[in-house]
C-alpha cells in the first residue's frame, strides 16, 4: 500500500446504458423508450418476427478430462449422435462425457446407475424432452447441451432460442427489486448484443463479462421474465441495424464516448449512438445520486496499492500523474513513477487494469479489500503526485 489517496466514480467501462442510471430513470418516471434512447442515441425500437438461435459457450476441460451433464429428476432426454444422426433415450440421472482422443470417440457413462452407455464418433448433444432442463456445473438450463472438442478442449455448449438466453441474462444483470421499465431496457439491450454478437465456429457469446452475463434457467425470475416477455423480439435499432447494446454498472454521473474506451477498428469504437452523455436531470442531479438511485458506486475511495502492478516493471509506486482526461472527466493517460522507473499508460481499460487498488470505500459505507480501478473516472492525492 502507499499513501497515494484514490477518489473515483462509477464502475466499469461507462460505455452505454448505466444499469443504476436505467435504476434511477425509472424511479424518476422514465419508461424503457425514454430510459434507452437517452443512453443510445439516435435509435428507435424495432420487434422483429424471429427468435434465432443463441450458442453459450458454458465450460472447458482439458482433452483428458471429463464433462458432467444431468437430465433433472422426472424428465428424460436424447442422447444425439452428430455425426450418425443416431439417438439414444437417457432417464433422469448424472452423465459423464470423456473423450478418448486417441479412437476420436466420446464415451457415455450413466454416473447414477455406474454403467457404460456407450461410445460415438460424435460430437454429441443433450436433447430434453418434454420441455424439461439439463444440468451442468450445478446450474439448470433450458435448450440442448452439445458436448464437442474445439481447440484441444473438451467444451459445452448451450444452444437455446434467443428469448429463454434473455431470460437467463436479465435475472444476473439487474436485480429482480428494481423497477419493471428499467429491466425492460436491460431485457432490449441484453437482445440488441446477442442479435449482433455472432462469433464464427461452434459459440456466439461467452456466459460471462466478456459478453453478458448468463446463468442459464437456475437464475430466473418472475419478474425479470415478464420484462423479457413484455419486449419480446424488440432490439434497439440504428441506421436499420440492431446496435450493440454496450452496458454498465454505474457511469459515475457521465457516461462514455465508446472511441475512448475501444479501439476505433472494433465495431464499438465508431458506434455513433455511445455518445458521452451527463447523466442527471433538468436540476443537475445524478441519476445514480441520492435523489434516485443512491448507487454504492455513485463514488468510492480507496489507497493505491503500490506492489499491486508488477507487470509494469517500474519498482514499487510513488506516484501516478494524469497526463490526459476525457471530456467525461476518465483519466485517458497517465504517467506511474516507480522506484525502478516510470510508465506512460494509455487508454481507459489499460489504465484501470494495470493499477490496483485497496481498502475501497463505497458510498454506502461498505469496504472491499482490493482490486482493479473500478473505473477511469478517477483522480490521485498524496505520495509524489500532484493533485491529478
Amino acid at each position: 500500500m502507499t499513501d497515494i489517496k484514490v477518489y473515483g466514480s462509477g464502475y466499469g467501462h461507462g460505455v452505454g446504458l448505466s444499469q443504476f442510471g436505467s435504476y434511477g430513470r425509472a424511479l424518476a418516471g422514465q419508461n424503457y423508450v425514454q430510459i434507452l434512447q437517452a443512453y443510445y442515441q439516435g435509435v428507435f425500437l424495432q420487434q422483429y418476427p424471429d427468435d434465432p438461435t443463441v450458442r453459450v459457450w458454458l465450460g472447458e476441460r482439458n482433452l483428458d478430462g471429463c464433462q458432467d451433464v444431468a437430465v433433472r429428476s422426472g424428465t428424460k432426454a436424447l442422447m444425439r449422435n452428430l455425426a450418425t444422426d443416431g439417438t439414444v433415450v437417457l432417464g433422469p440421472g448424472a452423465y459423464r462425457v470423456h473423450y478418448l482422443a486417441h479412437r476420436n470417440l466420446y464415451r457415455l457413462t450413466n454416473l447414477s446407475e455406474g454403467r457404460a452407455v456407450g461410445s460415438y464418433r460424435g460430437p454429441i448433444r443433450f436433447v430434453p424432452t418434454s420441455g424439461g432442463l439439463l444440468g451442468y456445473d450445478y446450474r439448470y438450463y433450458r435448450g440442448f447441451l452439445a458436448v464437442q472438442t474445439v481447440n484441444s478442449r473438451v467444451c459445452v455448449i448451450n444452444q437455446l432460442p434467443m428469448e429463454l438466453y434473455i431470460q437467463g441474462v436479465v435475472a444476473n444483470e439487474m436485480f429482480s427489486s428494481w423497477p419493471l421499465e428499467a429491466l425492460k431496457g436491460q431485457a432490449i439491450a441484453a437482445r440488441s448484443y446477442a442479435r449482433v454478437t455472432q462469433r464464427d465456429g461452434c459459440f456466439d457469446v461467452y456466459p460471462d463479462s466478456r459478453d453478458q452475463v448468463y446463468g442459464g434457467a437456475s437464475s430466473e425470475t418472475s419478474v425479470t421474465n415478464e420484462a423479457v416477455a413484455a419486449t419480446a423480439r424488440i432490439c434497439a435499432v440504428y441506421n436499420g441495424s440492431p446496435i450493440i447494446g454496450a452496458f454498465h454498472s454505474a457511469s459515475g454521473g457521465y457516461t462514455e464516448d465508446t472511441s475512448f474506451v475501444f479501439n476505433t477498428s472494433y465495431a464499438l469504437g465508431a458506434a455513433p449512438y455511445l455518445k458521452a452523455l451527463r447523466d442527471v436531470d433538468s436540476e443537475g442531479r445524478s441519476f445514480e445520486g441520492a435523489a434516485y438511485a443512491n448507487a454504492p458506486w455513485a463514488s468510492w475511495s480507496g489507497a493505491l496499492d503500490a506492489d499491486g502492478s508488477p507487470q509494469l516493471e517500474v519498482g514499487a509506486i510513488a506516484a501516478v500523474t494524469v497526463l490526459g482526461r476525457s471530456p467525461s472527466g476518465r483519466a485517458t493517460k497517465i504517467k506511474v513513477t516507480g522506484t525502478q522507473g516510470e510508465k506512460v499508460i494509455s487508454g481507459e481499460y489499460d489504465i484501470r487494469r494495470n493499477l490496483k487498488i485497496t481498502g475501497l470505500r463505497l458510498t454506502d459505507g461498505s469496504v472491499y479489500p482490493a482490486g482493479i480501478l473500478p473505473s477511469a473516472r478517477v483522480s490521485f492525492f498524496g505520495g509524489a503526485c500532484a493533485q491529478s
